[in-house]
């Protein structure tokens, strides 16, 4: 099969994308990404960023809605050599509900003793379910047999970081709206029923598994939403 070539930025920034339909390969050097909060800026056509946490943001004022943008490292060849055996590491920007997908696969694999890190992905450009069961643009990956681009001893250290050595086990799109909730009482068939009702796209066998996970003696504990794997 034939892949088509990652989209990168002019100014030197790392940043990729792929257009609609596109599809290529992409190794992972980080499962964690960089998170932010931007708004979409129609004068310019980009997004910006939402200056909320550092004191007053115009657009939060205007009401101008917050879009959650989630940045991974990826190794998009095998071929763009730095030296001493290290590849440039690019970096792929997505909004939540790709995120939540990557997140749910990652944690596929680290259940079957996998590391996403040694896995080279199909990544395509097309619709992904949003929390509303609304299809919207994204990106989907799908596990290939092709042989990793970069060795571990060639990647970023993953065990030096607490916050790389934890993968999303609950889908952090249904974390974020429990957060008020968090530890206080209540019972599995109610936490099901709130996230059945948030959450329709979600099949109910996955929801049930998340209330029991996140339902600790009848007290939401969020602590439970995240795993150690490393």
């Amino acid at each position: 099969m034939s892949y088509d070539d990652w989209s990168q930025s002019q100014n030197d920034t790392g940043r990729v994308w792929l257009y609609d339909k596109q599809i290529s390969l992409a190794q992972f050097a980080f499962i964690t990404p960089i998170h932010r909060i931007r708004h979409w800026n129609p004068a310019i056509k980009k997004r910006v960023r939402c200056w909320a946490t550092e004191g007053t943001c115009t657009n939060c004022r205007k009401g101008v809605p917050k879009i959650h943008e989630f940045t991974y490292g990826i190794y998009v060849s095998d071929s763009e050599y730095m030296g001493g055996g290290y590849r440039k590491i690019s970096y792929l920007s997505v909004t939540l509900s790709t995120h939540t997908q990557f997140q749910k696969l990652f944690s596929t694999l680290i259940e079957d003793n996998i590391n996403p890190c040694d896995v080279v992905f199909e990544v395509k450009r097309g619709k992904v379910m949003a929390s509303t069961g609304t299809p919207v643009n994204g990106y989907t990956l799908a596990k290939t047999d092709i042989e990793k681009f970069v060795k571990e001893k060639y990647r970023p250290s993953l065990t030096n970081s607490e916050e790389q050595s934890v993968v999303w086990v609950v889908p952090e799109e249904i974390v974020k709206t429990l957060i008020d909730l968090d530890n206080t009482p209540i019972t599995m068939i109610d936490l099901y029923l709130k996230m059945k009702e948030d959450f329709p796209k979600y099949e109910d066998k996955e929801l049930k598994k998340y209330a029991i996970k996140l339902c600790e003696y009848n007290v939401l504990n969020l602590n439970n939403a995240k795993k150690r794997w490393i």
